[in-house]
């Protein structure tokens, strides 16, 4: 793979972007693509903010990839850290432009509050810049601000088109931030000889990887529960949204069992993907949902 795409993490960029779209989805249904040139500029300023967090945080950890990732492509030689630092800061002008763009575009042709856009990715840029070189030293502290980062993709979603909470698309978030705060607790076990190295604190290097997989599988747990409970008896889903949450339900439950069995790097970096796509099949439950949810009803209730 190109190192330039490699440093951006695609994958990841395109679940982050997709919380945005699919809270948005979730909360407007088909009245989504009325907004289609704010749809566009949304994928585009959430690709570019969430790739420069991915580069940003390569610059800022290139002494401990160098122990525990060497191929990755700044500390073996592939992208210069003055390179990474250009390209991060041209992502974060991007995605501001984008979210001046947003707001402007909507406040003049539906006359939606100004300003959501412009203050989110304010406060993701904030979130970017500091989570390496200073939240990520405190463990559990680096750990939320990423997870809030998913979070707020679906606040952000919630938010854009009419500025008033939606129950579904904030449920849904919930599940979203536990796993993704699971798997964040559970990626220390990967990094844990370069953080003790460098002198990082996090949940693996205070207290282990046997207690790691066992928080971050708590965590995972929390999860399953609330992405079963919370949208069904709190926001009206449908039994369309229970039949295919249950994939990502029966992945993050085999994650567990897994993690609690072994937590050697190979398995851990599988389990890590593992979750991953346990995300995206989840975002493709939560847009099914926001389509057909209506046209079946509510699981529970009128």
């Amino acid at each position: 793979m190109n190192p330039w795409i490699r440093i951006m993490r695609p994958f990841n960029c395109f679940l982050i972007t997709m919380c945005a779209i699919v809270g948005i989805m979730v909360d407007q249904g088909i009245n989504t693509f009325k907004h289609w040139p704010s749809l566009i500029l949304i994928a585009i300023g959430g690709w570019a903010l969430s790739a420069a967090a991915m580069v940003l945080n390569d610059f800022f950890d290139v002494d401990i990839d160098r122990i525990n990732d060497p191929s990755r492509p700044i500390p073996s030689g592939q992208i210069t850290p003055k390179q990474a630092m250009i390209f991060g800061i041209v992502l974060i002008v991007i995605g501001n432009l984008a979210g001046i763009s947003i707001d402007v575009y909507e406040w003049l042709v539906f006359k939606n509050q100004f300003g959501v856009s412009i203050v989110t990715a304010i406060i993701c840029t904030v979130m970017l810049t500091t989570y390496t070189p200073y939240m990520k030293k405190y463990s559990v502290l680096g750990n939320l601000a990423v997870s809030v980062g998913v979070w707020m993709g679906f606040l952000y979603g919630d938010l854009v088109f009419d500025f008033s909470i939606n129950p579904l698309p904030e449920a849904m978030a919930l599940a979203a931030f536990m796993l993704n705060f699971g798997r964040e607790v559970m990626k220390g076990i990967i990094d844990i000889e370069g953080d003790r190295e460098n002198g990082v604190t996090t949940i693996a290097t205070a207290f282990g990887d046997k207690l790691t997989a066992i928080i971050a599988s708590i965590l995972y747990f929390i999860a399953i529960a609330s992405c079963l409970t919370i949208p069904i008896l709190l926001a009206n889903a449908s039994v369309v949204y229970l039949g295919s949450i249950s994939v990502p339900v029966i992945l993050a439950t085999i994650s567990i069992v897994w993690v609690l069995s072994d937590q050697r790097i190979p398995t851990v970096r599988k389990i890590k993907t593992i979750i991953l796509y346990t995300m995206f099949i989840s975002l493709v439950a939560f847009t099914l949902e926001a389509f057909l949810g209506d046209l079946v009803g509510p699981l529970i209730g009128n």
